[in-house]
């Protein structure tokens, strides 16, 4: 079982109380080690609660009703014990509704406001769908809690009205064919309402043709032709001839052109040309315009999609093309690549103009401020250029570093490793008197980290700013680190020196350090990896499948163990032991890929080692440029989230912080061919 790792008042002092600060410490024990109830340190800082709670829990998996009964008799009395029984009946009731669903009805019925009763809400609705009580699912989905509830819900919910009134209003018929336009099948529950929806004549020709487009358009290609045979006559024709410009937009547009064909579909099948030969597509537009076959703003999305294509290919004309977007086409992505396509083939005149362009918005965040200096530089403006890189460098994130070592200059890290402030007595009671937080507090030291979250993040909501601080001070104490974060960030104080050693946590380190070791690689770009991938949270994983504290996917996992023999066990990606030894293990393959170049290993890190081919240069680039102009948004931010990382990871470790200008060697042509 976890436990708090601050057992005794004599470790609290060292983090910053004093002795006579009496009230903070006997406030503190009831929220940090335990539910409540401890009166001084000697208590064991209440921790039979915590016994308790974790024997009620396991009740609940079992479905052994006599041991929760158990279990909540040691809970009578206890501070906030109203709510953990709360929380603990939620709990059982979630796992045995189609067994209790009168008292699950009557639970949601009182107390609509209890957290994670929204998730009880759900599986109510589910279970009511199936048994097709459809007066109780209409009487729970319009209650509180609300929840969002997904298509498949929203669908019962028609059901339930089409069964007991026989139809839909107009705003919910209006609801049920918008998703039934959607261009993929859509869930059972729905057929219901897309039944009523035909019968009453919504599904007419123009409803289909939006489907059969949508359906085009998304590579649903079978439920395209099920369409065709479900709907009107004549919809073949339009089914092929949307096809046929998504398959072949070279051929198909300019003919669609030539044949004066429908304003929407010409600019679809130049979108979808666009993407394929962004020139070509330039010619065909500027066709179409000619003609006067589509407007001015069909003809703006066109040419900004042609353009940007262009600038992902890193393609010399892309500057100029981008340049000629219609000022009403142009968003983020358009003035940001106008630069980033500039500064990739080190035109620093265009740099500069580019960036001075920008709306104002946009031209003083730090990155744009920090390339227009260097564009001054270069330029000649070198005094301009320091001045803009000394304010910058005061703060001590990636373009910060990267000013500093313009500059020659120290970062702005604190000499000692540092200490938040300390919180406040009335600060701590506030906190001591929330029951739900108490909790959340509860289920992190028994490692139950979904429910612990959700409660902290359903609370954190309600705090006062004058609290927040006293809070990331105690989550940081229970060894929270992600919630700590979640706070600090929260209060607006990433930037704080008192709080980069809670911001920069180093948790397992003897485990970090020894794998590091192992694999030749440098303990702090491990550590700057795993804050990245999962704020140190073991339990998460991604949609996409990655797991665990360093987010590796299960094949990459398996993959890497065989690799390097390390003889551990991929299907326990939860573990931190196993996902450390094989994270650092990928980072090292990584690292032997790419040469030991910081910027490309991370890269590839997150994107796939497969995709840095494409975005190497023709010529030899300045790491810095590399980083800046790489393609994915997520990946360009996530490397320079690492690399920052690793310069303040290497002075949590030693004290001194390693420069960014050593981690970011010039970029060349053939650098992934190891």
């Amino acid at each position: 079982m976890f436990r708090f790792r601050v057992p005794a008042s004599a470790r609290v002092f060292a983090h910053g109380f004093t002795k006579g600060s009496a009230l903070l410490l006997t406030l503190a024990l009831p929220l940090v080690p335990a539910l409540g109830g401890a009166n001084e340190p000697s208590d064991a800082m209440g921790s039979a609660l915590d016994d308790k709670l974790e024997t009620a829990l396991e009740a609940i998996e079992r479905g052994d009703r006599n041991g929760l009964d158990q279990a909540l008799t040691g809970l009578e009395g206890a501070r906030h014990g109203e709510q953990v029984t709360t929380y603990l009946a939620v709990q059982w009731l979630h796992e045995r509704v189609e067994q209790e669903p009168s008292a699950v009805a009557a639970r949601l019925r009182e107390h609509p406001e209890i957290p994670l009763m929204p998730r009880l809400k759900r599986r109510y609705l589910d279970h009511l769908a199936e048994t097709e009580a459809w007066g109780e699912y209409r009487l729970v989905f319009d209650r509180a809690p609300e929840i969002d509830p997904g298509t498949r819900r929203q669908c019962a919910y028609w059901q339930a009205e089409l069964t007991l009134d026989d139809v839909l209003s107009d705003e919910q018929a209006d609801a049920a064919l918008a998703v039934w336009e959607r261009g993929r099948s859509q869930p059972e529950a729905c057929d219901p309402a897309f039944d009523w929806l035909d019968a009453n004549g919504y599904l007419d020709e123009s409803a289909y043709r939006a489907r059969v487009r949508a359906a085009v358009e998304a590579g649903h290609d079978g439920l395209a032709r099920y369409l065709v045979r479900q709907g009107p006559t004549g919809l073949a024709a339009y089914r092929d001839r949307w096809m046929d410009l998504r398959d072949r937009p070279a051929t198909a547009v300019p003919a669609l052109i030539e044949a004066e064909g429908d304003a929407e579909e010409i600019t679809q099948g130049l979108l979808w040309l666009a993407k394929r030969e962004p020139a070509r597509a330039r010619e065909s537009l500027s066709r179409a315009r000619s003609q006067e076959l589509i407007d001015a703003e069909q003809a703006g999305s066109v040419a900004r999609l042609a353009a940007l294509k262009a600038a992902y290919l890193y393609e010399p004309q892309a500057h100029e093309w981008l340049t000629e977007v219609p000022l009403a086409a142009r968003d983020e992505e358009v003035w940001t690549w106008t630069v980033r396509s500039a500064l990739r083939h080190l035109d620093w005149s265009r740099v500069k103009a580019s960036i001075d362009a920008m709306p104002e918005e946009l031209r003083e965040r730090r990155e744009w401020r920090y390339w227009r200096a260097v564009a001054d530089d270069h330029l000649g403006q070198s005094t301009a250029a320091r001045t803009v890189w000394r304010e910058l460098a005061g703060t001590p994130d990636y373009h910060g570093f990267l000013a500093a070592d313009r500059l020659g200059i120290g970062y702005p890290l604190p000499g000692a490793q540092g200490e938040p402030p300390t919180p406040s007595d009335e600060a701590v009671a506030t906190l001591v008197d929330n029951p739900w937080l108490s909790l959340a507090f509860a289920l992190h030291r028994l490692d139950r980290p979904e429910d612990a979250r959700r409660l902290f993040n359903h609370e954190i909501d309600g705090l006062g700013d004058d609290v927040l601080p006293a809070l990331a001070y105690l989550a940081d104490q229970a060894d929270w680190h992600d919630r700590a974060s979640v706070v600090i960030a929260r209060m607006d104080k990433l930037h704080d020196p008192a709080w980069y050693a809670t911001r920069f946590a180093m948790p397992h380190r003897a485990l970090v350090e020894a794998q590091a070791e192992r694999q030749g690689v440098p303990a702090e770009w491990v550590y700057s990896i795993m804050r990245r991938e999962s704020l140190f949270m073991r339990d998460i994983g991604s949609g996409a499948g990655a797991q665990g504290l360093m987010q590796l996917m299960p094949a990459t996992a398996r993959w890497t163990n065989r690799q390097a023999g390390l003889g551990v066990s991929p299907s326990q990606l939860a573990d931190p032991g196993t996902n450390i030894a094989l994270g650092t293990a990928y980072i090292g393959h990584m690292a032997e890929r790419f040469e030991g170049r910081y910027p490309l290993a991370t890269a590839a890190y997150n994107a796939g080692p497969g995709r840095i081919k494409g975005w190497l240069p023709e010529v030899p680039l300045p790491g810095d440029v590399w980083v800046d102009t790489i393609l994915f948004d997520e990946t360009r931010a996530y490397a320079q989230a690492v690399l920052a990382g690793m310069v303040t990871y290497r002075w949590r470790l030693t004290g001194e912080p390693r420069r960014l200008g050593e981690l970011l060697s010039v970029v060349r042509p053939g650098d992934d061919q190891k």
